[in-house]
């Protein structure tokens, strides 16, 4: 992949970070009219290209991973594009499409999501991220940039150069070999899910902590907590700063203020209200996307827009971090609680870095907490639970282990 390629969507982004809100829309309308051949060579859109985006269905990422064929303007067929995912994933030379990035990535839902990027449009993601993510000084000087994944994926492995060293670490990796590994790396970004972090951060606790060349941690693909991003920015001295990616797109990360914007510069995103919170889901079109066409999928992620601006200056609209899906909003009547509340309740009563699973139903709440919590502390927490959260439910302290968080920690779930 070109450097000037990466540079040149640095720049644009950037030149996007600096406009109107205004400005940003008629931005939005430009790509969108650029979009249009790529729409009329995707059989799921060809049929509305050409209209606005109003009339383009809503769909859930479900519809597309049922014929990825379909939603491509490359004229490749579902089984050659999952062969290629799949390749990419083992590092099978078998099945790999020249000049095309193809893998796959772990949904909200736990699901595997195919994605295709070209080269150009590689090029572009890199940009984007990294323009939106560090201050300019930063990319005047080598970055290694370690990044903690599922499974390794062309859309960083053949990033490289002068200024940039991407290294993937492997998340069913032991904390403790990745710790040695990530030592003799010295990166100066670290990328990892929260429980990653977490783990990472309970090693260096016991006097591994330090990774002096250490200068950004940014957190995706799961959930954190406000006393989880305190907490490990204690022990790194580097507070983690939240990136909104989904496999749908580059959908918000979080500026040098803290704050996380929605990348209105390069996607259109309606927000449609969930009922009985004050929060919402997400509509997402990725203006960029020529390749693998996103227009108007509806994603299960709740978020909660602060209402504010932010004194960095980028007019993308202003969101908390994810807190969890819309599918795991407790509801009782009318009464609703969103993850957020019950994580950030557990946390308080709990501590971190401690365990537990909160699993919330019709009848009953069941709470499965960390086994080493003293059995009267866990009660008493769980009583102060049911209290201040209003649950009018039963709560119940059970003694199955909270799960495993592999390849996502899921803490706050509703099973109807």
């Amino acid at each position: 992949m070109r450097s000037s390629a990466i540079l040149a969507s640095i720049l644009r982004t950037r030149r996007a970070m600096r406009m109107t809100a205004p400005e940003l829309a008629r931005r939005r309308d430009r790509q969108w009219a650029a979009l249009q051949p790529a729409l009329r060579r995707t059989p799921a859109l060809a049929g509305v290209a050409g209209e606005e985006l109003g009339a383009f269905p809503v769909v859930a990422p479900a519809d597309m991973r049922r014929d990825y064929g379909a939603w491509n303007s490359l004229g490749l067929d579902h089984h050659r594009l999952c062969r290629a995912a799949d390749a990419a994933e083992t590092g099978s030379g078998e099945g790999i499409i020249a000049n095309l990035g193809v893998g796959w990535s772990t949904g909200t839902s736990g699901q595997r999501g195919l994605f295709i990027a070209d080269a150009g449009e590689r090029a572009d993601y890199i940009g984007q991220s990294l323009a939106r993510l560090l201050p300019l000084r930063a990319m005047l000087r080598p970055q290694r940039i370690a990044l903690h994944l599922r499974a390794n994926s062309n859309l960083y492995s053949d990033v490289g150069g002068r200024f940039f060293a991407f290294r993937y670490f492997p998340l069913a990796e032991p904390a403790a070999v990745t710790r040695a590994a990530l030592a003799a790396f010295a990166p100066t970004i670290l990328i990892a899910p929260p429980h990653r972090l977490l783990a990472l951060a309970q090693d260096g606790g016991r006097g591994g902590g330090a990774m002096p060349a250490l200068q950004h941690i940014f957190f995706g693909s799961e959930p954190m907590s406000e006393a989880e991003i305190d907490w490990v920015g204690e022990v790194f001295g580097v507070r983690p700063r939240s990136i909104y990616q989904a496999t749908e797109g580059f959908v918000g990360a979080a500026c040098a203020a803290g704050a996380l914007h929605l990348n209105e510069h390069s996607l259109a995103i309606e927000l449609e209200p969930v009922a009985d919170t004050p929060g919402f889901r997400p509509v997402v079109t990725d203006l960029r996307r020529h390749s693998q066409p996103v227009v108007r999928v509806r994603l299960d992620d709740y978020l909660e827009p602060t209402g504010e601006s932010c004194a960095c200056g980028y007019a993308g609209r202003v969101i908390r971090p994810v807190a969890g899906r819309v599918g795991d909003i407790w509801r009782w009547g009318r009464h609703a609680i969103a993850p957020g509340a019950v994580a950030d309740c557990l946390d308080s009563l709990l501590g971190v870095p401690a365990l537990w699973q909160a699993i919330g139903g019709p009848q009953t709440v069941e709470l499965r907490l960390d086994p080493r919590i003293p059995a009267e502390s866990a009660e008493r927490a769980a009583a102060q639970f049911r209290e201040r959260l209003a649950i009018p439910v039963a709560v119940s302290l059970s003694h199955e282990r909270p799960a495993e968080p592999f390849p996502k920690r899921r803490r706050v779930i509703w099973h109807d």
